[in-house]
Order: structure tokens, then sequence, then C-alpha cells
């Protein structure tokens, strides 16, 4: 016998219980129910009952059953399991009954922290309260939303958006909320096979949205398709009709639909749908037919008699009056825990500090005899950190005496290979100015000569050639003498003592006349250097305003470190050295308000290896043999423009190919 209840007790509670029909089902948990050797099992089979159930008055029945039994064992898990549900199919019709139940499963599933229990009370509780305070549901149908998100649960049960989304509707004053939240349910529904909701029985409610938004046209399609579809409570999609025809004045119409409604409701049991239609239906046919408005106005009274009575309302208020003290007790015995919690923090934290006190006299005891020692010990330690820091300081001090001395050296340089290049670039005109001029007194001469010979026999026509010749040749001289003097006037407005004054200045210019002095004296230094130059200027290019002799020390610079990069001797490699100087304006951007120029730098030599690359800008870093570089001309350059002018030095190389330094000046 006992194997038989087990065996029973079993299929009772398997997932896939396949008797095959709901009355089979239920008889057969009867039988469970009359074998059950606890009340546990009971409260379970009361669950399975309750939902197995067709008929709403028993399914109640059972779930109070299983409620009343699992909080008398204390059984937590069957109170929630019975209570909620019994409670949410209470609250259909009997809020009033349900929120006291959705009440204690709340507070069990808070003290149990069931948060899924605890989600399906919060939204009973909405539910039930919306019915007369809607307010306080809204405020428990977020709270509901909130724990489900944090939690991660799914809506497929809870359906919490569509449950917001029909209180803004029926709300009338949020209904853009109202079509979010309803269109976020219906995706949802579009999305999961087991959501409770199917797509097709949301339409209804986004055809009430739209005829409170005054859009007939839209509603009537959402409620056609909803009756097409089949997708439940039909009289409510008739009865909306039906106000849509009369907006518009249709009212026969309106009352063919209002009655559609009404024969939809086939069992007239008092709901608010009913109250809706026999009211609207007296008011179609107040005008052509009093007796038969008289007769839907008794039936709609009658219909509010039953639904709302003040018991009801009374009863509703008494409960929400209960659940807030019940909440105020809840937050009294919390604040008594606290208060006697804290008082055991004080005492506990009290002793922690007379032992502490304790341990720190007997450390003070001990350490006493220690402190002459420890002092010591300290006075040691302080000599010799006195001790290095004299050494320290003394060679910061000869550090700083010797970079003095390598800018000092470096300046010098980058001077004596100015001078060099001075003197190479005015040697081209003065040596075309001493040319024309020997040419010229031979000229002079022959002319001299022929004016002496008697008129007969003078050449007229030679002396006319020969001061033709002349004359050009003291154009020449002309030319090249103001060119010589350019140069000199140039090179001594740049060598002028810097007075670190800001100027409008031309960086073309500037680049033309540092890139032909820097090749010049590369050429004076060294007879056998051989390279050439081209420079690509931009038109455009507007002035600047910078230090010009800082500007030209940092182009000159990187002019000479382009010239002096050794050539890459791979196959391809060009044979000779070029350097290549262009210049940009960059206009006024998002990134760039102001705009700048630009002047890259670059050489087809064998590049700069990734190891040094990030090394280049540092003082002192130098990759030339000992004695021939200090590792100051990058770094000096890269302070002058970036911290001088508040611009950028940046450099790209491709080892092997070619490197490139970027010069950026704001305008």
């Amino acid at each position: 016998m006992k194997y038989y209840v087990s065996i029973l007790l079993l299929l009772c509670f398997s997932a896939d219980f396949c008797i095959g029909q709901d009355l089979q089902k239920i008889d057969s948990l009867k039988l469970a129910l009359s074998y059950a050797t606890s009340d546990t099992m009971r409260v379970l089979i009361y669950e399975k009952l309750m939902t197995t159930e067709p008929e709403r008055q028993k399914k109640i029945e059972y779930g109070l059953l299983g409620f009343e039994l699992a909080k008398k064992n204390r059984y937590a898990k069957g109170t929630l399991l019975c209570g909620n549900q019994v409670a949410w199919a209470l609250s259909q019709e009997e809020y009033y009954r349900a929120i006291p139940i959705f009440m204690e499963t709340k507070q069990v599933a808070e003290l149990t922290n069931d948060k899924e229990a605890l989600a399906f009370a919060l939204r009973g509780l909405g539910y039930s309260f919306s019915k007369y305070d809607k307010p306080k549901g809204l405020s428990y149908y977020y709270r509901c939303k909130n724990l489900m998100e944090k939690e991660g649960f799914s809506e497929d049960k809870l359906v919490i958006s569509l449950l917001i989304g029909m209180w803004h509707k029926e709300n009338k004053k949020y209904l853009d909320s109202a079509l979010f939240y309803l269109n976020k349910s219906y995706q949802l529904a579009l999305k999961s096979p087991t959501y409770s909701y199917k797509p097709n029985e949301h339409l209804r409610y986004f055809g009430q949205v739209y005829y409170q938004k005054g859009q007939y046209k839209i509603a009537l399609d959402y409620f056609k398709q909803a009756i097409a579809n089949h997708s439940g409570e039909n009289q409510f999609s008739y009865r909306y009709i039906a106000l849509i025809f009369r907006d518009q004045n249709q009212l026969d119409s309106s009352k063919f639909y209002a009655q559609q409604s009404l024969e939809a409701q086939t069992i007239l049991k008092p709901s608010a749908d009913l109250i809706q239609t026999t009211t609207l239906l007296c008011e179609l046919y107040k005008n052509d037919n009093p007796a038969k408005a008289l007769q839907y106005l008794l039936l709609a009274n009658a219909t509010k008699d039953s639904l709302f009575n003040q018991d009801k309302i009374r009863q509703a208020n008494k409960l929400n009056l209960e659940e807030q003290e019940r909440e105020a007790s809840i937050k009294r015995r919390i604040e008594a825990h606290q208060t006697d919690f804290e008082n055991k923090i004080k005492i506990y934290a009290l002793l922690a500090i007379l032992l502490g006190l304790s341990i720190l006299a007997f450390l003070l005891y001990r350490n006493n005899k220690n402190k002459q020692q420890a002092n010591y010990l300290l006075h040691r330690q302080k000599q010799e950190i006195d001790l290095q820091r004299d050494k320290a300081e003394k060679a910061l001090s000869e550090l700083k005496a010797t970079q003095s001395q390598l800018i000092q050296s470096e300046k010098l340089a980058s001077l004596g290979e100015l001078t060099a290049g001075i003197a190479h670039e005015i040697q081209n005109p003065l040596n075309f100015v001493n040319n024309f001029s020997e040419v010229s007194r031979e000229l002079l001469e022959e002319v001299l000569e022929e004016r002496k010979k008697e008129k007969g026999v003078r050449d007229e026509e030679l002396i006319d050639e020969l001061l033709s010749d002349l004359s050009q040749n003291q154009t020449k001289i002309n030319h090249h003498g103001k060119r010589a003097s350019s140069i000199v006037k140039g090179m001594l407005e740049h060598s002028r003592t810097n007075t670190g004054e800001k100027v409008l200045t031309d960086l073309n210019t500037l680049v033309d006349e540092y890139l032909r002095l820097s090749y010049h004296g590369m050429r004076a230094k060294d007879k056998t250097f051989n390279a050439d130059y081209e420079f690509i200027a931009d038109p455009n290019l507007p002035l600047i305003n910078v230090v010009p002799q800082e500007i030209g020390r940092v182009l000159l610079n990187l002019i000479n470190n382009a010239f002096q990069s050794p050539l890459s001797y791979k196959e391809g490699t060009p044979p000779t050295k070029k350097v290549t100087v262009r210049t940009f304006y960059i206009k006024p951007n998002d990134k760039d308000h102001k705009g700048s120029v630009m002047a890259h730098i670059s050489d087809n030599g064998a590049g700069i290896s990734t190891d040094i690359l990030p090394k280049i800008f540092q003082p002192f870093f130098t990759t030339k043999p000992t004695g021939e570089g200090t590792g100051l001309g990058l770094s000096l350059s890269y302070d002058i423009v970036t911290k001088g002018h508040r611009g950028s030095l940046e450099v790209e190389s491709v080892e092997g190919e070619h490197t490139t330094f970027i010069i950026k000046l704001p305008i």
C-alpha cells in the first residue's frame, strides 16, 4: 500500500503528469490528498489542485486551504506558492480580499529573501490597489519592475510592462507612457513563445490609447484587428468601436456595436465592462427610445451597487491603514534592532579601547628602554642623510655647470655652422661681381684703344658692341652686389641679440634662408659633401607670431640633422642624399579652431631605429660619436617649439627608408 501511495504521489508532482483530461488529474490529485502523510505534501497538492481546477470558486477554495495550512505549519514555500496564486485569482474581482493575502506573502518573501515570490506579491499589490488607489498601485508596479531588473527576472509570467502600460492607459494623462510600455510588452510577446499575453491580445489596448488620443482611424484599425484575431474580450473592442462611431455622430453604427459588445458578454456578471456598455446604450437610446434607455440605466446601476458598495471601499481603506501600520511596526522593530546593535557596538568599542590602552602602556614601557638607542641610530642616519644630500647637491651643481657649458657649445656650434653658411652663400654673388668687373675692365680698355684711332680707321660698330657688353656687365655686377647686400642684411637681422619678442614672420622666407644656409654650411665644412635639396612652399601660408631667431635655430638644427643622416645602402636606395622641406597651412577646424602652419623636414636617409625613436628628444641623447655632438640640439628645438611657441614637434621614421620631422605652430 505504501508503495502504491509513493508511486501515486510521484505521478501527481511530475511536470509531465499526463493522465489525459483535467478531471482525471483532479480526481488523481484528490486521491493523492487522501493518502498524503504530511501537511507539507497536502499544501503542495492543494497548490496543484488550484492550478488544475478550471472553476474559479473551487480554484480559490483550494488555494485558501493550502494557504491557511502552510501558514499554520510555518511552511514558507507553501505560503508563497498558494498565497500569491489565490490572491491573484481574488484580485480580478475581489481585490479587498486579495490585498491582505498579498501583504502576508510580501512579508514572508522579504523574511526568506525569496526575490521571485516578492516580485509576484508586489505585482499583485499594484494590481489590487490600482482598483481604488491608483497612485499606490503604480508605486507597487514600479517596485516590482525595479526588483525584476535588479535580479534579471524574465517578464514572461509577471508581464509588468503590460500592467504599467495599462495603468497609464486607464489614467488617461500619460498616453505616451502607455504606448511605450504597451509596445515594450508587445515586443516581448513577439520574441518569447512563453509570454503570458500573446501579441494579438495587445491590439485592443493599442486601440484604446489611440482612441483617447483622438486618432480614431488608427484606433478603429486596431479594434478590428483584435476582433479578427479572436484576441479575447471582444466586448471591449465592440464597445470602443461604438464609442468611435458615437463621437463621429454615426449613432446607428454606434448602437449596433454597443449591442455587439453586450452580446459578447455572455454571462452578465458584475464588471466594469458591463457598467460601461449599459451606460453607453442608455445614452444612445435616451432620445429615441426612453424605455429601453431606462432598462439599460437600471442594469448599470444594479451592477455598480454590486461591484462598488461602500463596505468594500471601507474594507479596502481599512486594509490600507493596516498595511501602513504593519510597515510602521516593521520599521520600529528594525530601528529597535539597530539601536540594540549600536549599543552592543559601543560596548565592544569601549572594551577594545581599554584593551588597546593596556597594550599601548605595555609598549610604551618596553619602548622606553630602547629610546636612547633608537635616538642614537636616528642621529647616525640623519648624519648619513646630510652627507648624501651634500654630495647630491654638489653633483647637481656640477651637472648644471656642465649642462650650461654644453648648451653654450651647442649654440657656438650652431653659430659656426650659420657663419659657414653665410660665407659660402655670399661667396657666389661676390664671385660674379669679381668676374664681371674684371671682364668690364678689359672691355673698357678695348673701347679706349679703339677711340684712340682716327675717325676713318675707328670701328664704330665694335665700339657700340663693346659698350653694350659693358652695360650688361654693370647690370649683372649691380644685381649680384644687391644679392650679396640682401644676404648680409638678412643674416644681420637674424643674428641680432635675441630679445625674446615675437614678431609676425613669413615662415616660407625663414625656411628658404635657413635651408640654403644649412646646405652651404655643409659644403663649407666638407668639400666632399654631396646632396640635393628641395623647398615646396605653400603660397597661402599666413604670417605667424614667433621669435625668428629661435625658430631659425630649430630649422637649422633639423635641416643639418637631415643632411647629416646616413644613407641606406640597400638595393633600390637613391645614391644621393636629398632633403625636402614642405610648408602647409591648416585652416581652422573643429580640432584646431584658430588654424596653424606646419613645416615637414624630410630626408631619404636610413631612418631611425624604433628602439631609440622615443629617446631622441631627451637631453644629452645622441647617436653621434663621442666629441662630435652634445645631444642638446633636438632637446633645445623641442623646448623652443613646445614651450616657447606652444606648438608641437614630432618625428615619423621608417627604418631604411626616410625620416620626417614635423613642426606645427599655432597662428
